[in-house]
This record gives C-alpha cells, structure tokens and sequence, in this order.
C-alpha cells in the first residue's frame, strides 16, 4: 500500500509539473510576448517618456539575458571540451586548441580592454583574415551549388543561370581591371533591380512575422512556444 500511495503521489507530481511548464510555455510565453511587444511598439511609435522608459528598460532586460546566455554557453564549452580531453576523443586536440584560444583571448580582452587598440588590431588582424579566406574558399561550393541549381531545363532556370554569371563575370577581378565602368553597371543592377526584389521580400518576410506573431499570441501557433501538452 505505502509504495502503491508513493506512485500515485510520484505521478501526481508528474502531471503537475508536466501542466505547469505547458502554462509557463503557453498563456505565460504569450503574455511576455504580447507586453514586450506592445512596449518596444509604443516606445518607436509614440512620443511619450514612460513609453520610452519601459521600452529602454525592456532592451535592457533583453541586453542581460543575452548576456548571462553567453555565459552560461560558455561554462557549457568548457565542460564539454573539457570532458573530450580528459577522455582523449578523436577530436580532442581541436578541442584543446579552441580552450586555449577561448582563455587566450579573454585575458587579453580583459587586460586590454575590448575595444582598445591593441585588441582591435590583434582581431583584425585573425579573426576577420581568418574569416575573409574561408569566404574565398566558398566561391568553389556556391559554383557547384549554382551549378547544380541552375540547371538550364526551362525559361525561369535560364534566366536565374543568365542573371548569376551575369554578377559572376561583373565582379571578377579580371574584368574589372582593364573595364572599371563594369563595376558601375554591377553596383547599378545591386542598387535597383535587385534591391527592389530584396524589398519585395523583406516585406512578404515582415508580413509573415507579424502573421506569426498573431497566431502566437491567439494560441494557434503552439510549436513556436515548444507547447504540446493541453492548457
């Protein structure tokens, strides 16, 4: 009998805590969104002090726990580096590399201070060399990839491949050189035809967002807030 009440008061607990995470995942998510929501609104829209405090307080708000996010991600980095190098998995010594870079650059960020300039140098000089050149080894895949995409099969493919080889060729350094107006009719073709069909985009994107925004609020989109369970 006592093991038989301690299973029952067991799955009680567990149907407790399973109803309060849907509610904190459900009505609860959908009421902080809705005020931050509303707040950040009022403060870009209306011409008001309090409005304008409550969405700077907001920011601020969010600013910390972006903040306490990447710390926390942190301690998981170095836990889980950590444990592959004391068990020598076989990627172990990369591992150990990025923990070294990972402390390297933290106290040198803290001694410096991050936006001196012997920090900012010392990152310019890596990081974004570094990420530039793995950029320039990309153009071989986005090739493949356009080659593989663009298959020339109908009209609307023919002018996808005619468009891309099209910026290919405007932007290649030896057609430059020799033709620097080709750089012109690149920065033309970026500036208008293009940007007039990244806006189209941008704006179907942002009337999806609030769309989904709405469905989130009215409890219709219950994937979004990971809710499976009933109310």
């Amino acid at each position: 009998m006592g093991s038989r009440f301690k299973a029952y008061l067991e799955s009680v607990r567990v149907v407790g805590l399973s109803a309060t995470v849907t509610f904190i995942r459900t009505s609860l998510a959908r009421v902080v969104i809705l005020i931050t929501c509303l707040a950040t609104l009022g403060g870009y829209f209306l011409v008001s002090t309090d409005v304008a405090n409550v969405a700077n307080e907001i920011n601020l708000w969010n600013m910390n726990i972006t903040s306490f996010t990447l710390f926390i991600g942190l301690f998981t980095v170095f836990g889980r580096y950590v444990g592959s190098i004391t068990k020598r998995e076989p990627n172990w010594p990369f591992h150990a590399y990025c923990l070294s870079l990972i402390i390297i650059w933290i106290i040198f960020g803290t001694y410096y201070g991050a936006y001196s300039d012997t920090y900012q140098t010392a990152y310019l000089s890596t990081k974004i060399t570094l990420h530039i050149t793995i950029i320039g080894q990309l153009i071989f895949f986005s090739v493949s990839a356009m080659y593989r995409t663009f298959r020339i099969k109908s009209l609307r493919t023919a002018v996808f491949a005619f468009l891309a080889v099209t910026m290919v060729v405007l932007n290649a350094p030896w057609l430059l050189t020799p033709f620097p107006v080709v750089g012109n009719i690149a920065f033309w073709l970026l500036d208008n035809p293009q940007m007039a069909g990244a806006r189209a985009m941008v704006l179907c994107g942002g009337i999806g967002g609030i769309v989904l925004a709405v469905r989130i609020l009215l409890g219709l989109e219950r994937g979004a807030l990971r809710a499976t369970g009933g109310e």
